[in-house]
Parts: C-alpha cells; sequence; structure tokens
C-alpha cells in the first residue's frame, strides 16, 4: 500500500515523463526506512541498498573466500568508508597496504601458514581432532581454512598506522584511530557482497613481512584483512546478549531488562 501511494503521489504509473520518474532502487530505500525506521545502507557501484542494522549484524568473519578478482574501483570505495573513521584531532594516521600480485601473496603466505602453527596450542589441536564441529572447531576450521588458501585469496589489505612522535607516547601505534576505519572497510566490503575477516598473525613475521613491503619504521603494520566474496552464506553470528555484557553507573551492576 505504501508503495503503491509513492507511485501515485512521484507518478510512477507512467503518467509523467521518463526523467521526472523516481528511481527504482531509491523507492525501495524508501519502503525500507518507513517500514523499519532504520536508515538504508547504500554504497555506490550498483548494489541494492539495505539498512544499517543489517550491515553490522550480518558482517562477520568470513575466511573461506573465493578466488574471482575484486575490481581496482571497488577496493577504492572500501578503503574511501575506511578512510571516514574517526581519529584524534582529524589526523588520519592510516596507510592501507593492497596486496593483489600473487608473487606477494605467496611471500605472505609462506609466512602466514608458519604462523598458524605456532599459534595453535596443544588444546587447539585437540578440539581439531576430537571435536571438529562444535563451535569452538568450527571457528578452527574456518582459520585453518585461511592459513591454508591465504595465497588465492584474490586480495590482502594490510592496515598500518602512524606511530606517536610526542615524547610521552613515543613509538606506540594510534590505536584508537586504526580499528573504526577497519570496522569501517569491513563493512563497506558486506555492502558490495565481499567478505573479510580481521587477523594479526603476520605479525609474528613482521619484520620479514613489513621488509618486503617497504613499511617504514615510524608506522605499525597492525592488521591483515583478506578480501574476497565469499563461500559460505551471510548470517548473524552467535553473540551474547546486550544486558549480559553491560554494566550500569558502576563495575557488576547488571540489568535483567532495559532501564527507565
Amino acid at each position: 500500500m505504501f508503495r503503491a501511494r509513492i507511485r501515485r503521489m512521484t507518478g510512477v504509473d507512467g503518467r509523467v515523463p521518463a526523467p521526472c520518474r523516481i528511481d527504482e532502487s531509491l523507492l525501495a530505500a524508501v519502503v525500507s526506512t518507513a517500514r523499519t525506521g532504520l536508515l538504508p545502507f547504500a554504497p555506490m557501484h550498483g548494489n541494492p541498498p539495505f539498512d544499517l542494522y543489517e550491515a553490522i549484524y550480518t558482517t562477520r568473519a568470513m575466511r573461506r573466500l573465493k578466488p574471482d578478482p575484486v575490481p581496482a574501483e571497488t577496493i577504492v570505495k572500501v578503503i574511501e568508508a575506511a578512510t571516514m573513521g574517526p581519529s584524534g584531532s582529524n589526523r588520519q594516521p592510516w596507510i592501507f597496504i593492497v596486496v593483489r600480485e600473487q608473487e606477494n601473496k605467496d611471500f605472505i603466505a609462506v609466512r602466514y601458514r608458519k604462523a598458524w602453527e605456532r599459534y595453535l596450542t596443544p588444546q587447539a589441536r585437540e578440539i581439531l581432532a576430537r571435536a571438529p564441529d562444535s563451535p569452538q572447531g568450527r571457528i578452527l576450521k574456518s582459520a585453518r581454512y585461511l592459513a591454508e588458501h591465504i595465497a588465492e585469496c584474490p586480495v590482502l589489505i594490510f592496515a598500518c598506522v602512524k606511530k606517536y612522535t610526542d615524547p610521552r607516547r613515543a613509538g606506540t601505534p594510534m590505536y584508537n584511530a586504526l580499528f573504526p576505519a577497519i570496522q569501517n572497510l569491513c563493512l563497506a566490503a558486506r555492502g558490495y557482497g565481499l567478505g573479510t575477516s580481521i587477523t594479526s598473525l603476520h605479525s609474528m613475521f613482521a619484520a620479514e613481512i613489513d621488509a618486503h613491503l617497504g613499511v617504514p619504521s615510524g608506522y605499525a603494520n597492525m592488521a591483515l584483512i583478506p578480501m574476497g566474496y565469499p563461500k559460505g552464506r551471510w548470517a548473524r553470528p552467535e553473540r551474547k546478549p546486550a544486558l549480559a555484557v553491560t554494566f550500569w553507573e558502576r563495575w557488576g551492576e547488571r540489568r535483567d531488562t532495559v532501564p527507565d
């Protein structure tokens, strides 16, 4: 009914010249907003809009990625979204290194696999062997798949951040600015149908990888984000209820229901 009313009001029934007709994707966005009260999340590049909370709730770690290439224009748009993140005094201390050439991916993959083997604790190996289909086992299998196939990911993005030069914090990275930017990147990628995950296992071989990529000493290579079209489906991940992780006024003060 609401859609039909908008069509009548805007003349989308064909009674007005074509240039005056409302765009169908815009109409869908208006209807969605009216029904849900949520603003549509509508990245460029022709993707249909969907509401912001859908993007947030379904942007989970996607480690099984297809080798299909990702357009450079899309990569730039995703990074542009990352740069919209907040930073103290608008310093914008981030640099993103996009790796697509196979030779570079192979170099990284060798070291990432070694890091994965070091990362696996005896307990994790036991879970993989005895309970591979448990919740923790499924996560470990997914992480193992990424380690074994990271060279096949079409895009690897390294998120680097400038280190403070202020003597009081000299040499420490500006973490507070980088991770909102990374989350923006992942949300924007979701809008383009691209899966991402965030890992820092490469840091076990930071010296070698940074030297290979030419990262200067004034920057910290904090995160690796493999990106590509996912083999799996989008879904809401399992999370604890918000009230279970919220204290009111002071530590330990939980509420079973939302307070007035």
